[in-house]
């Protein structure tokens, strides 16, 4: 699980993730999923985030 986090406006300059996993999360596992993460950072660096018409219709608060 990878929630998705709003930071206080004195630190909206930072960007995280916090990745949640289960303690049974094997060492393989753990390596596919930092590759993976790896691999979405380039492609967004690549790409570049949401357009701004696309990021006001995503769903933010609780219980999304």
């Amino acid at each position: 699980m990878v929630p998705a986090y709003t930071l206080p406006p004195n630190a909206d300059h930072v960007t995280i993730m916090r990745a949640l996993v289960k303690l049974t999360l094997g060492h393989g596992l753990a390596s596919t999923l930092a590759s993976d993460i790896a691999q979405a950072c380039k492609t967004l660096d690549r790409k570049g985030g949401l357009h701004e018409l696309d990021r006001t219709r995503v769903k933010t608060g609780t219980g999304y």
